[in-house]
């Protein structure tokens, strides 16, 4: 799994999970990134911080 962070860099928060969606493919990021930001809850996310809690294992804290 690709980090997604690096897709979700100009992101203004808080925001949607459409717009993390919208961010990421602007950016390029491929299917699989897509796929796993989709599996998201739709609410709102106040930083990146919170869409890393719930990504949870599929982002590397060490990147």
């Amino acid at each position: 799994m690709p980090d997604v962070r690096e897709y979700l860099t100009e992101v203004e928060y808080p925001c949607e999970r459409d717009e993390l969606l919208r961010r990421a493919a602007a950016k390029g990021a491929g299917d699989d990134v897509i796929g796993h930001l989709g599996k998201l809850p739709e609410q709102r996310y106040e930083n990146l911080d919170a869409v890393n809690r719930l990504l949870g294992d599929d982002v590397d804290p060490h990147s």
